[in-house]
Order: structure tokens, then C-alpha cells, then sequence
């Protein structure tokens, strides 16, 4: 049953399944499929991510089959239609504050507990590493469902429709913790290698206006989001893990600039 492949990321391959589907097939060593099998059976019903038809197995490998959506993510549609730019900054907001609205299952990973281990593995001098993990300890637990790696690309647009895809990183946490994540994504993500000069020149162009946009509307009146510059200094040292090189110096230096400010 298994189609032609229709995209892949680090952790997985996506082929076509049937007509109306996809199987997400995770590579060797990568064990997301739990959490995002979780996380997904937690969301039914919601509207807000693809639906979970089945668990399988291909050559050893375990395999979702989804819910094949319509649409494109938001990264592909910025550099086509840049003029939406304000818009879709709303509508990730606004998906965004939708996921946080439903409580997580108890089985998913404790978020803070996820981001201590990243950074006792990150490469940070011993002193930013432990300031980061004082800031990790002073910051709350929480029960809602928090996606662990929200941004434009994990987002697909249709004419009637936002869909949230790729909940391998799915956590339990507070709003805040997730919300600064996706902050850090907007304002300081590197592009993804063989991302083209044009769209990197338009990504460097509006992705302040974006993250600015998606902040206003995420935070709105019902939100008091008190810890974002906190959560933020947290999620940079864990960033470090992935090893993205030309984010390290941004990275190193997000972090170094909270500890003077602490100290002063």
C-alpha cells in the first residue's frame, strides 16, 4: 500500500498511502512515533492535526498512517505570497493558543524534564549550563499539550483549514514553555540547508515583522506571559543540542546576555 515518497525530515520519511492518507515511517534509532501517536489520539476530534488511522511496521521501522491534509506549509507560501505575511502570522498564533487548549495525556514527557536532559547534554561552558538549568528549575510545570517544535513548517495552510503536523516532540508543560520555542524559531532559526538565496533573503526580510505579529496575537488579553524571556534562555541552551552551527554564537550569546542581566 505503501506510495511514492511525498517528504521526509530528519527523524522521518512521509510516502502516500491509499488515496487519502500518508505513512510517516520513522528511521532507525528515532523513537517519536510514541509521543506523536499520543499526542495525536489526544487531538481527535480538535481539527487541528491530521487524524491517526494506524500503527505499523515496515522493515523494522514503526510507521504512522495519517490523515493525508491539503495545503501548504507556511514556509513554502511566505516567499510565494509575502503579502500574507501578517496573516499568517495570526493564524499560527491562533493554531498555537488552539493546541494549548487541550490538556495533555498523562503519558506524554514532562517538558521541563525534556529540557533538563538537553541541557545537561548541551556544549555550554560549565557556567552558562548551570545558569540555564537554575533558570529551568525556578520556571512551573503544567498539564497542557505543547507541540515541542512549532513553527511555519510544521503548519499547513488550505483554503479552509490550518493543520499541525509533526508531533514527535510533544510534551506536557505550561503554554508559555512551547510559545517561547516557537519565539526563538521565528526570531533566530538558522534555514534549513539548501533553502534557495531568494527565500533566505525574504526569510531575513520578514521574519521580524512575523514573529511580532505571531507574539501580539498569541499573547492577546487572556494570556499573562510573565516567563517568555526566561523560557526563552532555557530553550536556547537546549537548542544547542541539535547542532546547528551557525546558530551557536546566537545561541551562546542569548544566553550569556540573561546571565549578566540576573547578575545586574
Amino acid at each position: 500500500m505503501i506510495g511514492p515518497m511525498v517528504g521526509e525530515g530528519r527523524e522521518a520519511e512521509v510516502y502516500a498511502w491509499g488515496d487519502d492518507a500518508v505513512v510517516k515511517l520513522y528511521r532507525p534509532g528515532y523513537l517519536g512515533h510514541h509521543g506523536e501517536s499520543v499526542a495525536l489520539a489526544a487531538l481527535d476530534g480538535h481539527g487541528l492535526a491530521p487524524r491517526l488511522i494506524d500503527i505499523v511496521e515496515r522493515d523494522a521501522r514503526p510507521g504512522l498512517v495519517l490523515e493525508r491534509l491539503a495545503g501548504s506549509d507556511m514556509l513554502v507560501l511566505l516567499p510565494r505570497q509575502p503579502w500574507r505575511v501578517l496573516a499568517l502570522a495570526r493564524a499560527l498564533a491562533k493554531a498555537h493558543r488552539a493546541v494549548h487548549e487541550v490538556q495533555a495525556p498523562a503519558d506524554l514527557p514532562d517538558l521541563r524534564l525534556v529540557l533538563a536532559a538537553r541541557i545537561d547534554d548541551a556544549p555550554l561552558p560549565t557556567p552558562l549550563r548551570a545558569f540555564a538549568l537554575r533558570v529551568l528549575d525556578g520556571l512551573p510545570t503544567g498539564d497542557r499539550l505543547c507541540h515541542g517544535d512549532f513553527h511555519p513548517g510544521n503548519v499547513l495552510v488550505a483554503a479552509d483549514r490550518v493543520g499541525v503536523i509533526d508531533w514527535a516532540n510533544a510534551a506536557c508543560g505550561v503554554p508559555e514553555a512551547d510559545h517561547a520555542r516557537t519565539l526563538l524559531l521565528l526570531r533566530w532559526a538558522d534555514p534549513l540547508p539548501g533553502t534557495p538565496l531568494i527565500s533566505r533573503a525574504l526569510m531575513a526580510a520578514g521574519r521580524s515583522v512575523f514573529a511580532h505579529q505571531y507574539a501580539r496575537t498569541y499573547g492577546g488579553s487572556r494570556n499573562r506571559l510573565s516567563h517568555v524571556d526566561s523560557w526563552l534562555t532555557v530553550h536556547a541552551a537546549a537548542r544547542l543540542t541539535e547542532g546547528i552551527e551557525a546558530e551557536r554564537t546566537t545561541l551562546i550569546g542569548l544566553i550569556e546576555r540573561a546571565r549578566h542581566n540576573a547578575a545586574h
